[in-house]
């Protein structure tokens, strides 16, 4: 069981260094920046082990074709340090952004899942939703989503 660490609101910021060295390694850290990370209403959240940012994870309001619901977000550039991969750390972090999107009335959180990050959702309550589609220079991808307030 994971203890001594903590989970806060982060600045964009804080988020760019494990997205760029976890997802886009082949980008700068600017062009790790989404248009939408700075929109009022987009969260980046960051859990804290010895001191550390080990893993990062934003939401922010976002319809899809495929979802019919009234307050949907998207999880975009969700990262777990490697060496901190596989201990639980970024199922915490989605479980503290599940509990923070009930309180805001989101009923449904997709995202773009990479295929090889596709257990990890699974076992965090996502379901697959597409077939699976290539995101040119960073691979197979697959839409998924989690109903957080249920119809």
């Amino acid at each position: 069981m994971i203890s001594n660490y903590k989970i806060e609101f982060i600045t964009i910021n804080k988020v760019l260094d494990l997205r760029q060295k976890n997802l886009k390694p082949f980008l700068t850290l600017a062009e790790c920046k989404n248009s939408e990370d700075d929109n009022v209403l987009t969260k980046h959240f960051g859990i804290f082990y010895n001191n550390n940012c080990v893993s990062v994870a934003t939401v922010f309001p976002e319809s899809h074709k495929d979802f019919q619901c009234g307050n949907p977000y998207r999880l975009r550039g969700m990262a777990t340090d490697s060496q901190f991969r596989g201990q639980g750390f970024g199922s915490i972090l989605l479980m503290h952004a599940f509990d923070y999107l009930k309180d805001i009335k989101c009923d449904l959180l997709w995202c773009n899942a990479r295929l090889k990050a596709l257990n990890f959702y699974k076992q965090n309550g996502f379901h697959a939703q597409s077939e699976i589609f290539e995101l040119p220079q960073i691979g197979p991808h697959i839409v998924m989503y989690k109903r957080i307030i249920p119809k």
